[in-house]
């Protein structure tokens, strides 16, 4: 008997394609509540009276997420790669895109206006404070996941609360020389103070975000849901929070060191 002979007298379920099980995450409103929250406290920029609004929303959908398993989809194809940690890279990718067009357009305008005299109004010594707490985070950052791996929760903890205490000390030092630029009268009215508003706030908007990651992070470790073998939630935020690290180390750059 031939194989094409045999083949016809194969049951019928026999030809199917495998049945290949794939675990859906549950449903949720969680993710949908954060970002409506951190879009009003975008809005809160321009409307501050919005801004208690958008952190309640923005702390609710946190602690909604908290409570939200992390799932691994188990892709058929590139199985050697993280279906999780491929989306973040993808993910940054079009952040780089992002931010490059933002720094192209400041670069620009700084080229083609000169900014004349404002560069004497930046605060430099402030805004190097910020960047070496961003650094310094970032460091803080790869002790903790060290840390984890090594099962040393004590050190894990005190390294991310590290990493929270300089992220927040730098959301605060980027308002006070907003505020200090203000009362110079440079707003959003002039061409520097739009783009300055413009490139530094979006990647504040980013360093909030990564903020708010790393409590929900440290409210799921709380629970127990990272160790030594299951640690990619954190690796996933320290791929975030260095891109943002070196985002800002362009910005200072360009920004406060080339006249």
């Amino acid at each position: 008997m031939s194989a094409d002979t045999q083949l016809e007298h194969l049951p019928e379920s026999a030809h199917r394609d495998p049945v290949v099980d794939i675990e859906m995450p549950p449903p949720s409103s969680a993710p949908i509540i954060l970002a409506g929250g951190v879009a009003v406290l975008a809005l809160g920029m321009v409307l501050p009276f919005v801004l208690p609004v958008g952190l309640i929303v923005a702390l609710f959908g946190i602690w909604k997420m908290g409570h939200f398993p992390e799932v691994d989809m188990h892709p058929q194809w590139f199985t050697f790669l993280n279906d999780r940690k491929f989306g973040m890279w993808v993910f940054l990718a079009s952040e780089v895109m992002f931010f490059t067009a933002l720094i192209g357009a400041f670069v620009a305008f700084k080229l083609d206006d000169g900014f004349a005299g404002i560069h004497e109004e930046l605060n430099v010594m402030l805004a190097t404070v910020g960047t070496s707490a961003l650094i310094v985070s970032s460091f803080a950052v790869v002790m903790a996941i060290e840390a984890l791996q090594s099962n040393d929760r004590r050190v894990f903890f005190n390294w991310m609360g590290i990493t929270l205490a300089l992220g927040l000390t730098f959301v605060c030092i980027q308002a006070l020389e907003w505020h200090e630029l203000f009362g110079h009268h440079i707003d959003e009215k002039t061409l520097f103070g739009t783009a300055f508003y413009l490139t530094t706030g979006f990647h504040g908007l980013h360093v909030m975000g990564g903020v708010l990651w790393l409590v929900l992070l440290l409210v799921k470790a709380r629970r127990g849901e990272y160790s030594a073998d299951n640690h990619l939630g954190v690796e996933l935020f320290g791929l975030y929070w260095h891109f943002v690290d070196i985002v800002w180390i362009v910005l200072f750059t360009v920004i406060y060191l080339i006249e």
